[in-house]
């Protein structure tokens, strides 16, 4: 079930960030961001139901955003990140800002095994706690769900659909990124209508863990922003 936090500083009106893991993730690789930004911005942490499968999980996410009341701030993680671009180019209306954290999608399809090895060499790299809490939402998702999950992550291609993005948009890489380079951030500054990018020097594939002060640091300020009325939701 999504985890909500609601503002703590009676910023009633700020709409909520709703937060979409990667995979084999959990609402847990979250934390220790939202912790930095709870008090400024509603939040609802969603974990991804393990039954569905991956081309399910967008008409999931749309669901739970219209449950919620849209326009929502949307930040998807890696596979996350995919499926959250497909929403708010499929549905604009249900998303006013949209963070893409190291996102997948962009090019020709590829081999399941040109993300497996830097991802595991990623994945072994990162502190034990981490590890702990990968191993168990890995063993949690399980291995048919990662396979499927993997497959449709090398066969994604959404650069079509970048175009069709209204909502103004932060990109945010890891300059040690391994499993998706950083180049290809410049596809999708060059197709989508609203795009910036940050880039966290000391961080990985996943900067939640690696650098989640700084991660917080790009997030908040863009949420805050104010966009004139032509480009805003």
């Amino acid at each position: 079930m999504p985890k909500a936090a609601r503002s703590g500083d009676g910023n009633e009106q700020q709409p909520p960030l709703v937060c979409v893991h990667g995979l084999s993730g959990s609402s847990r690789w979250w934390r220790r961001v939202t912790a930095l930004i709870d008090r400024h911005v509603p939040l609802v942490l969603s974990d991804v139901p393990r039954s569905l499968k991956p081309s399910e999980v967008e008409t999931w996410l749309a669901g739970r955003i219209e449950e919620l009341g849209p326009p929502v701030d949307l930040a998807g993680h890696s596979l996350g990140g995919l499926v959250s671009v497909r929403v708010a180019a499929l549905r604009p209306e249900l998303v006013r800002r949209l963070v893409l954290i190291s996102p997948p999608g962009v090019g020709p399809p590829r081999s399941p095994l040109t993300y497996a090895w830097p991802l595991a060499r990623t994945m072994l790299g990162s502190r034990p706690s981490f590890l702990v809490r990968l191993t168990y939402d890995g063993l949690r998702a399980g291995p048919r769900n990662l396979a499927r999950g993997g497959l449709h992550v090398a066969r994604a291609d959404v650069t079509a659909e970048l175009a069709a993005v209204t909502a103004p948009t932060l990109l945010v890489w890891g300059a040690r990124d391994g499993v998706v380079p950083i180049e290809e951030a410049s596809i999708w500054l060059e197709r989508m209508p609203d795009a910036r990018l940050i880039v966290i020097p000391g961080a990985g594939h996943v900067p939640m863990v690696d650098s989640p002060v700084e991660l917080a640091e790009a997030i908040r300020p863009f949420l805050e922003e104010r966009f004139d009325e032509a480009r805003d939701h």
